[in-house]
């Protein structure tokens, strides 16, 4: 049997039929306290003309509530919200285009997690409760990762989490492993991984999906590879690999697009070989790579001439 191809929705760690009916919840949620906290005689009027339904009661009933199919929340803009950012999340939908921007949509979804009721009425958690988080709530802070990854940002180790798709305690052993340390913030916040090192790491994560561009605007590879070259975490060996896998693509491959041999790439980023330093081939390799030229040279001729080093003195 064939193997079915994976589309871009399937990088998302949950389907777009979940996200709806918690974003139906978290109007819910809202419509809850409308009834309640409104006109003493038209409070329900309001609430069921905030849902767009008229429901027997406002209020959750267990795991949600019998009539929630029946809320109409495509014509709201708390849905429209939440697919966008969804979208850009996990990458699953379209890019964003000039009639609507990044920007606003980050000022929309902060209104959300911050705004929006974080429980019922009668305090049963709302999908976007901090205490207990649910899919929607892991959606918006998703989304909000990946903006300030792309914004050039710092990212905390939770945001590493979520754009990775791993847990907090892997993401902190990953890190350690690689020598890479949190930098200290402002008092009550959390510590941040600088963005140089937040970028290298997350290329080199199974999971973590680029952020895609628009025509004519600079490649996200180029970004990736360039921030891998400056990453003071990893070594120039390390930066090459991931480069090679961050640009989808074999060392046969790459070394017919430079005009090199792929014998020298592979001894290039082997720390037991001894290549011939040869700058006109990196300045190759380095466009091949879309990496910067005098970043990609530079760091690579420095460890090569301390590999040689380390080499003749063993």
């Amino acid at each position: 049997m064939a193997k079915q191809k994976q589309t871009r929705e399937d990088r998302a760690p949950f389907s777009r039929d979940e996200i709806i009916r918690e974003v139906r919840l978290a109007a819910l949620g809202m419509a809850s306290h409308i009834a309640v906290w409104g006109h003493r005689k038209e409070a329900l009027n309001v609430a069921s003309h905030y849902l767009g339904v008229e429901l027997d009661g406002y209020d959750y009933e267990g795991d949600g509530h019998p009539q929630l199919a029946s809320i109409p929340i495509e014509e709201h803009f708390l849905y429209t919200v939440v697919m966008d950012a969804y979208d850009h999340a996990y990458q699953c939908g379209d890019i964003f285009d000039d009639t609507f921007t990044v920007d606003e949509r980050m000022h929309e979804v902060a209104a959300v997690l911050t705004g929006f009721p974080q429980t019922d009425f009668n305090g049963e958690p709302t999908p976007l409760n901090e205490l207990n988080p649910q899919k929607l709530r892991q959606v918006l802070e998703t989304f909000f990762a990946r903006c300030n990854l792309d914004n050039g940002d710092n990212l905390t180790v939770p945001q590493l989490a979520l754009l990775a798709n791993m847990g907090e305690a892997a993401v902190r052993t990953s890190l350690s492993a690689e020598g890479i340390k949190t930098i200290s913030s402002q008092k009550g916040e959390k510590n941040q991984v600088p963005h140089a090192d937040a970028i290298a790491w997350l290329s080199g994560r199974r999971n973590f999906v680029p952020t895609r561009r628009q025509p004519g605007v600079q490649g996200n590879i180029g970004e990736l590879v360039s921030s891998l070259f400056s990453a003071d975490s990893l070594t120039f060996e390390i930066a090459l690999q991931k480069a090679i896998s961050a640009n989808n693509t074999t060392e046969e491959e790459l070394a017919k697009a430079a005009g090199i041999s792929s014998i020298w790439i592979d001894e290039l980023h082997d720390d037991d070989k001894r290549p011939e330093i040869d700058v006109d081939g990196l300045q190759k390799l380095a466009a091949a790579l879309q990496a910067p030229v005098p970043l990609f040279v530079g760091k690579a001729v420095t460890a090569l001439l301390e590999r040689r080093s380390k080499l003749a003195a063993s």
